[in-house]
């Protein structure tokens, strides 16, 4: 149960007043974002993660390192105010809780292997193209578009009501924001992005 709880507090989004996208404005915004996906190789960067529950009155943060390597190798490093790794790597799911490691087959769990790809897909923007599991909607507000995105899976939909990925102009994302039905959400916002830089092969090892 605890991955699960982890999933679920990387994971969750709050929505905000915005203005829908026009037909032709969300084609060429996807074909932007489809070009920097298309053209990543790797990213890493900073994380600042904050927990919103309604019964609680101050929010909880946690800070860490992120690293992608595509097509679909996945890193997240926590380091504040815990040290907890999360590894993605050929079909399997590596966790180290402060040195205590476990492993799990993603092809044994489907509702982990749906999670990475999730996860992926809002790290490269090839959600926003997934229209078989997510229903997507379009936003625009300060110079930013905001992608709303729906999960299908009803699996997914119990754990996410709502995902959203925050992208500046240039089609990069800024931020995830996840919804649960219960009205709780988390917000992930990256910092210092560097993209199709070297990154130690040790990076991935866990």
């Amino acid at each position: 149960m605890r991955i699960i709880k982890i999933f679920i507090y990387l994971f969750t989004a709050v929505a905000f007043s915005q203005s829908p996208l026009s037909n032709g404005d969300v084609k060429s915004f996807t074909r932007g974002v489809a070009i920097e996906a298309n053209n990543l190789e790797t990213l890493s960067g900073d994380f600042v993660q904050t927990k919103y529950i309604q019964l609680m009155e101050e929010s909880a943060v946690s800070k860490g390192k992120l690293y992608y390597k595509a097509p679909n190798v996945l890193k997240w490093e926590y380091s504040s105010p815990f040290n907890y790794k999360i590894l993605f790597k050929e079909n399997q799911l590596y966790i180290n809780d402060d040195g205590d490691k476990s492993v799990t087959s993603l092809r044994s769990n489907k509702l982990f292997e749906k999670l990475v790809s999730l996860i992926s897909g809002s790290i490269n923007g090839k959600l926003l193209a997934d229209q078989e599991n997510f229903d997507v909607s379009f936003f625009s507000e300060g110079g930013k578009v905001s992608a709303v995105i729906i999960p299908r899976d009803a699996s997914l939909r119990q754990m996410f009501s709502e995902i959203i990925l925050i992208f500046s102009e240039d089609h990069r994302l800024n931020s995830v924001q996840l919804k649960e039905e219960e009205g709780d959400y988390t917000q992930i916002d990256f910092k210092n992005i560097k993209l199709n830089q070297k990154i130690d092969t040790a990076i991935f090892e866990n």
